[in-house]
């Protein structure tokens, strides 16, 4: 009985290490690869039920691609530099608020909603509009999620070093 409650106690001290919470940079790391993944996802398979056809396919992915590629390199590039660069882990440790939460979410929903409603609703939102719009947010929204990834993403100097 007391090897038992012995062993159970030291199971129990290990397992708290081992679901140790995400940084809030890992999550939201993750949303934005997650995110980008399930548009590109999801264009392709409204291509496949014939929601674009294949002119209308290959302009959303050159929309849609190169910011994929921006946000995932940057996120990329903080994956690889934590693991040469443990202290980076510890850099910036709460840096998400209730606005890049919006934001990120807000951008993802509302990129979503615009491939969404041409492909399911193509009465409603043409391939032109929903180009237009789309630029419009990826110009307007990009500024702001790319100065967010900056400051997430990169590394503080030490003293110029």
């Amino acid at each position: 009985m007391v090897q038992t409650m012995a062993s159970d106690a030291t199971t129990n001290k290990t397992a708290p290490a081992a679901d140790a919470p995400l940084s809030p940079r890992t999550r939201i790391a993750r949303l934005i690869l997650i995110y980008h993944f399930v548009l590109i996802g999801a264009s392709c398979i409204f291509y496949i039920l014939r929601g674009f056809d294949f002119e209308e396919f290959t302009s959303l992915m050159g929309v849609l691609a190169p910011v994929t590629a921006l946000y995932g390199g940057a996120v990329f590039r903080f994956i690889g530099r934590s693991i040469t660069e443990p202290a980076l882990q510890t850099q910036n440790g709460a840096p998400i608020n209730g606005l890049v939460k919006w934001l990120v979410n807000g951008h993802f929903v509302i990129v979503l909603s615009l491939i969404t409603l041409k492909a399911l609703a193509p009465n409603v939102l043409n391939f032109q509009d929903m180009t237009m719009f789309l630029t419009l947010v990826e110009s307007a929204l990009g500024v702001y999620m790319g100065n967010i990834l900056l400051a997430l993403f990169e590394g503080k100097s030490n003293g110029g070093s």
